[in-house]
């Protein structure tokens, strides 16, 4: 009996699934897999975002406007989808993963999807950071081999061919085997971070014309300089080729490419690396501690804290905390370059006050700073300020 009712329930199960359209079997995958979830969790974290930029709104707007952009973007989101489904899969294999999908199994991964996901954020960084360290280490290691006297004269031979050019300072030099990164590699080695370091390539032209340098137009980098001579090589003559490493700008390790133009296109390419300290963020706050005024109406006027960069590198608020929620916040949440100033703007509310059934209005401020553009690869250092209002 037990099994005539299980197979009457897949055969109606099927019945159902056969009987909706292709549009209706894509939303009702959509559903099941936990992509329309995921797609409203990430309109609530738009709204979330826009809340904190706009402080003074009440709840019951944001509530409503959640609801209204959530109908309006998930039927967009739907049609943008289904037509790549439909190229993707055929209507057999929909249904197929339909039924995987409603299977105990298939719930079960849906359930255990996101939480899997958010347990492995934290693994993951530490793998791609694992990861990334390999391979600059594989990469630095590059070109450390001491070269036999055969190699260096053959690499002379050939550089001189090549560009017109006798290097006649080689042993102060290293040369890229792998020629992965270019000809050279200039090694700074490792520096104190407090004084610029200068590495010669000395030059003698045995071509048959003058040879003009130029600084690199698209490979540059403003942490190395270059100083080539104002006028061109002549025929016979030796220079010296400067390159400078720019300590205040120079930090962590680094491994990169570069590249001088000589004769208005040519360019002869090399390796730059360098083992510089890490770089502190710096900066000014025009005030950390505000004292608190009785609020006479339903809103306090904004407490105002500006945060000046005052180092050589870039930075952004990545984050603020409050010990209570009885504030609304808005900043900036792009880079503040170097000179630079922004402002943290604090709001009291008394709604906020009182619906946190709170009679103690100081206010305590965890302000995140991370080193870096706002967006970029990687950030090496960060720091937390502490800002009060009491």
């Amino acid at each position: 009996m037990r099994t005539n009712l299980i197979t009457a329930i897949l055969i109606l199960f099927a019945l159902q699934i056969n009987a909706q359209s292709l549009d209706e079997k894509i939303e009702n995958l959509l559903e099941l897999d936990g992509t329309i979830r995921n797609i409203e969790n990430l309109i609530t974290q738009t709204i979330d975002y826009q809340k904190q930029n706009n402080f003074g709104i009440s709840d019951n707007y944001w509530e409503a406007l959640e609801k209204k952009v959530t109908k309006k973007s998930l039927a967009e989101f739907k049609t943008l989808v289904k037509p790549v489904y439909s190229k993707n899969y055929t209507e057999s294999e929909i249904d197929n993963l339909i039924t995987f999908y409603n299977s105990s199994t298939g719930k079960l991964v849906t359930e255990k999807q996101p939480i899997i996901i958010e347990e492995l954020n934290l693994p993951l960084m530490q793998w791609s950071q694992n990861l990334g360290s390999f391979i600059i280490e594989e990469i630095e290691n590059r070109g450390e081999n001491e070269s036999t006297s055969d190699e260096k004269e053959k690499f002379k031979t050939e550089f001189k061919d090549k560009y017109g050019l006798q290097i006649l300072n080689l042993t102060d030099l290293a040369i890229d085997k792998e020629n992965n990164i270019g000809d050279l590699l200039i090694d700074f080695g490792k520096t104190d971070g407090k004084k610029d370091v200068t590495k010669i390539i000395r030059v003698k032209n045995n071509s048959n014309k003058e040879i003009e340098f130029q600084e690199p137009k698209f490979l540059s980098n403003e942490v190395i300089k270059f100083d080539l001579g104002n006028e061109p090589l002549g025929i016979g003559k030796t220079r010296d080729l400067k390159i400078t490493l720019i300590a205040e700008l120079a930090e962590n390790k680094s491994y990169s490419m570069s590249s001088i133009n000589y004769n208005n296109g040519e360019r002869i390419q090399f390796g730059i690396k360098y083992d510089a300290p890490a770089k502190e963020i710096s900066f000014k706050i025009s005030a950390r501690k505000l004292m608190f005024k009785k609020l006479k109406q339903d809103f306090s006027k904004p407490y105002v804290f500006i945060l000046k960069n005052t180092g050589k590198k870039d930075f952004y608020i990545s984050d603020i905390e409050l010990d209570k929620q009885i504030a609304y916040l808005n900043w900036n949440k792009e880079t503040i370059k170097p000179n630079e100033e922004t402002e943290i703007r604090v709001v009291f509310s008394k709604q906020l006050i009182a619906k946190q059934k709170n009679t103690d209005s100081n206010l305590k401020l965890e302000v995140d700073l991370t080193k870096g553009e706002k967006g970029g690869f990687s950030s090496y250092a960060n720091e937390t300020i502490e800002l009060t209002i009491e």
